[in-house]
């Protein structure tokens, strides 16, 4: 019998907080045991907080991101070395490098073991030059998630070296039962819900000051519920610090609630009219495909995976970091809080990027890598 593919997903986060990880679940939920094993290598330290569990390796040294260059660039080589010794007591047929600071490591591996691997970019970054670099490497192979991402870093879509693959959403979302409540919005209020980390880059804030700017009537009838952690890193306590204060200051604390982490996702996405997302490039939300998936429109803004993943019918969009452009896009679901798809054809827009869709993709380039990649 074949021995399944074993694949060791560097990924290097001290936390479980979806994200990368939700992805690696979904797709493990759907891998045939007999076909491939997914393993994670992430930071000592790291507790696992949601389900289903995964299989995790450890690592002393590995920095998933940093805003400091120099700290990724620092922890390169005693990751690298942390993983060559892991590699000598274990098999596995494919390194996947999912995080800025594993890339470096997988850069190292392919160049000093020459170990064919593949690297997923989850990130816009505003540094280009390191990510198109790598994806001309020999044993290499670059996944970018939305052909925006691809234009963003001026890499073909496609080639011999570069792939374009969506992240994805858990597979039992399309066979859920659509809420009725999305097909006959309330006429009263209108209840939007937001996804994810309490922490700047999310551009929550940008939300309260689209508020700001409506008439207090307009405010009267929106509801916002932002679900989420506030990660343990000072830049976001002090961020949502800072935002609860600025709440306080408008009297829009009944409008806007930070509601505080949730392992429900799809039952809060269920309380909802409309799903909001305002970050600015966000590469491919997971949150987001969630919530389209359940047949929920999204008011998200014109930027990174957003442009692929919103289809004009089955949502809004408002410019990037510009809070009058989203007070406007928010007067216009006042007046017409109905999108102009049906809950059904909101679903059916992001079936190509579920779980099994997404595998099959996955799993097709796992073995053209593990037999061709030279």
């Amino acid at each position: 019998m074949k021995k399944p593919l074993k694949i060791l997903h560097l990924v290097g986060d001290h936390e479980d907080a979806g994200g990368v990880l939700s992805v690696i679940r979904n797709l493990q939920k759907v891998t045939p045991a007999s076909s491939m094993e997914h393993a994670v290598w992430v930071k000592e330290g790291y507790r696992e907080s949601r389900k289903p569990p995964l299989q995790y390796r450890y690592s002393r040294y590995v920095v998933a991101e940093s805003i400091h260059h120099w700290k990724l660039l620092a922890q390169a080589w005693p990751a690298f070395k942390e993983l060559q010794s892991l590699l000598s007591n274990e098999s596995f047929h494919l390194l996947h490098a999912h995080s800025r600071g594993t890339l470096l490591v997988a850069i190292l591996a392919s160049k000093m073991l020459r170990r064919k691997v593949l690297f997923t970019n989850h990130n816009y970054a505003h540094r280009t030059g390191l990510y198109r670099w790598a994806a001309r490497q020999p044993r290499i192979h670059t996944v970018m998630l939305t052909p925006n991402m691809a234009r963003h870093y001026n890499i073909p879509e496609s080639g011999n070296r570069t792939s374009i693959i969506s992240a994805c959403f858990a597979q039992d979302l399309l066979t859920s039962p659509i809420p009725s409540l999305h097909a006959t919005p309330p006429r009263t209020s209108i209840k939007l819900v937001g996804v994810g980390n309490v922490i700047g880059w999310k551009k929550w804030d940008l939300i309260l000051k689209a508020l700001e700017l409506l008439e207090p009537s307009q405010q009267s009838k929106l509801c916002f519920d932002i679900w989420g952690p506030t990660p343990d890193l000072p830049e976001a306590i002090a961020f949502e610090k800072a935002l609860r204060e600025r709440l306080h200051q408008a009297g829009l604390e009944d409008s806007f609630r930070l509601r505080g982490p949730t392992h429900e996702v799809e039952a809060k996405i269920r309380e909802a009219d409309w799903f909001i997302l305002p970050s600015t490039n966000e590469p491919c939300s997971v949150a987001l495909m969630e919530a389209l998936a359940l047949g929920c429109p999204a008011l998200v803004s014109a930027s990174g995976g957003n442009v692929d993943i919103i289809k004009e019918s089955c949502g809004k969009t408002f410019q990037p970091d510009d809070p009058e452009s989203l007070a406007d896009a928010l007067r216009e679901l006042l007046q017409n809080p109905r999108p102009k798809a049906i809950p059904e054809a909101i679903r059916e827009s992001v079936k190509h990027r579920s779980a099994s869709v997404v595998f099959n993709q996955y799993e097709k380039l796992y073995h053209h890598l593990n037999g061709d990649l030279t």
